[in-house]
């Protein structure tokens, strides 16, 4: 078995880059990869990973450390967010966006 040299890989990259950048062979790839992501190995390995990593929160609400928080909720309260009812709040936002849109 001979062993690729450094450059055989970069050469075989860039083939390959080529080679799928034309449209026809787009579509012979996504067809690959429908029937890979379907194979028991890919789907056990790609679940491990969810499982492994699920914790980080994905695309779900940032968290927020406390300090930020808690500034937040200071600068919320100075500002009357806090204080004021939801009604009244949606009154005067909706105020100003009427005002804003009318400029």
């Amino acid at each position: 078995m001979s062993m690729r040299t450094e450059k055989d890989k970069i050469n075989r990259k860039e083939a390959n880059r080529r080679y799928y950048q034309l449209e026809e062979n787009k579509e012979q790839k996504r067809n690959y990869m429908k029937a890979y992501a379907k194979r028991d190995n890919v789907k056990a390995r790609a679940h491990e990973y969810y499982v492994r990593n699920k914790n980080r929160n994905w695309g779900g609400a940032r968290q927020e450390s406390p300090t930020i928080k808690n500034i937040h909720e200071e600068w919320a309260k100075k500002n009357g967010y806090r204080e004021t009812s939801n009604e009244l709040l949606n009154a005067i936002n909706s105020e100003s966006f009427i005002k804003n849109g009318q400029k």
